[in-house]
């Protein structure tokens, strides 16, 4: 009988141990989902920021395309300029930045 009162008491203390890992594994669970819920919630955070920053880069690169293409029209019309000043005798209002030389012609592109 003492035996299996000892069994009984040692089938306790296991349990006991079980029970106190579980409730410890089970706190160490709880931390872990809040952590991936704040990771999860970074990471939609930095896709916005991200998404906004392509935007941002996609305007910047338009307005500098825009400014590339008005610095070039405005050094063409200042090369006509000084090309008119210089030969005042050549006709260079035929030329101009929508303009192409095709089959030794000057014609609209």
């Amino acid at each position: 009988m003492e035996s299996l009162q000892e069994e009984l008491q040692q089938s306790k203390l296991l349990c006991q141990e079980v029970e106190a890992l579980l409730t410890e594994k089970a706190k160490e669970v709880a931390i872990l989902t809040e952590e991936k819920e704040k990771l999860l919630a970074e990471v939609e955070k930095l896709k916005e920021e991200l998404a906004q920053k392509d935007e941002d880069l996609a305007k910047e690169k338009e307005a500098f395309k825009n400014d590339v293409a008005q610095s070039y029209l405005v050094g063409f019309e200042e090369a006509i300029e000084q090309a008119s000043s210089l030969h005042p005798e050549i006709g260079f209002f035929q030329l101009g930045s929508g303009k192409a030389v095709v089959n030794g012609q000057v014609v609209e592109e």
